[in-house]
């Protein structure tokens, strides 16, 4: 397991310094703060549409992961760290070693280089899983989101579903080199 994804700290590009973890199925209640602290073009990106909040039953449903097929990372408010300010994840297909990627980052976070740093804590975990490839769908005008996967310098293939870009990943550690 990596460190960070046992409890660390990422170090953000303005020095400040944000806890990490994997969640717990504990962390429902956080999740549904942190989602309801999301502006609605955040929402939007993510969730790619409108909506008030994140469900008991949802939240639950993020929370109470396997930690192998489902697998997610969160950032803690590091002056609250009852408190989510990011959240990473990948939910496995079936029995292969491919896996959907999603992130969020609260908006008073973002482009602090905390999305980049999480992301790749999520992809030495999905590794250590025996995951190849993560993919991820993504709006096109989520620019910020297009950016953070083309900045991994990995292997990638796009192509277009349902109006959203396919973003396939190759993250093998031989892709890396």
């Amino acid at each position: 397991m990596t460190a960070v994804a046992t409890g660390g700290v990422l170090t953000l590009r303005d020095g400040t310094f944000v806890p990490v973890r994997e969640v717990r199925p504990e962390d429902a209640p956080a999740l549904r703060r942190f989602v309801g602290r999301l502006s609605e073009r955040s929402v939007h990106m993510r969730y790619f549409g409108p909506m008030k909040g994140l469900s008991e039953k949802k939240a639950r449903y993020f929370a109470e992961l396997d930690g192998w097929n489902r697998f997610a990372l969160v950032a803690l408010d590091p002056e609250d760290e009852d408190e989510v300010v990011a959240v990473v994840r990948y939910e496995r297909e079936g029995a292969s070693d491919a896996a959907e990627y999603a992130a969020v980052v609260e908006d008073r976070m973002q482009g602090r280089g905390l999305g980049i740093g999480l992301t790749r804590c999520l992809i030495d975990a999905a590794r250590e899983r025996g995951i190849r490839r993560l993919y991820a769908l993504v709006m096109p005008e989520n620019r910020e989101m297009l950016h953070l996967l083309r900045s991994l310098g990995l292997p990638e293939r796009v192509r277009w579903e349902d109006g959203l870009e396919h973003i396939d990943i190759d993250i093998r550690p031989e892709a890396a080199a």
